[in-house]
């Protein structure tokens, strides 16, 4: 199933999550350029080649040759959610999950078994309480997360750090750029709470590495 695209009161993307609460329903949608957050010329149209000499790893895999994710759980903060495949939007920006509950899968990118990184993005909350990843900032290094793709295997990958960034200085090319191990980013809103913008003001980030 594929996002759509709604009124710029629902959490919104820049490839980072620009609105990641504050708002009602179940409506989506995608950052207008010009908006806070991430330049949308910043969003990759595909994930980014990894460099020449990497490709003569055997780790390094096309992300076209390896199965979809389908959904993501994590034991250490009770989530368990379906993944909505999330592309770009005719302005630039990225497309946000429709639902408040549902995470997504940025599917320009990476997936579990080939060259990441494999990115995850979810709202925090809404009016109407918490959403998927509204604990994501309780993980700490060693937590599981688990990946299932569309052949029913699981890729499961262990938490290394987090990171906050402000939206205005999100480093796209490092959370999104290729990378030559199979890497999980999760990605949500954090930080204080603009009234005016109705959005935070950070985004956070959550990076972790596969598990044998």
């Amino acid at each position: 199933m594929r996002s759509g695209r709604g009124g710029l009161l629902a959490c919104c993307l820049a490839l980072a999550l620009s609105g990641c609460g504050g708002t009602a329903g179940t409506a989506s949608g995608s950052a207008a350029a010009g908006s806070e957050g991430v330049p949308t010329s910043a969003v990759p149209s595909s994930v980014v080649p990894a460099p020449p000499g990497a490709l003569l790893s055997p780790a390094v895999v096309d992300p076209a040759t390896v199965p979809a994710p389908v959904s993501v759980a994590v034991p250490a903060i009770g989530v368990q959610s379906d993944l909505t495949e999330l592309g770009i939007a005719a302005d630039g920006s990225a497309e946000v999950p429709e639902d408040f509950d549902l995470a997504g899968w940025f599917s320009g990118g990476g997936r579990p078994g080939s060259r990441g990184p494999t990115v995850l993005l979810g709202h925090v909350d809404s009016t109407a309480g918490p959403a998927v990843f509204y604990d994501l900032r309780d993980l700490a290094p060693g937590d599981v997360v688990e990946v299932t793709v569309a052949d029913g295997s699981i890729a499961r990958y262990a938490v290394t750090g987090s990171e906050q960034f402000p939206k205005d200085q999100f480093p796209t090319a490092a959370v999104f750029g290729a990378t030559t191990e199979d890497v999980l980013r999760l990605v949500t809103c954090t930080g204080e709470f603009d009234r005016g913008a109705r959005s935070y003001i950070d985004n956070l980030v959550v990076t972790a590495e596969r598990l044998p």
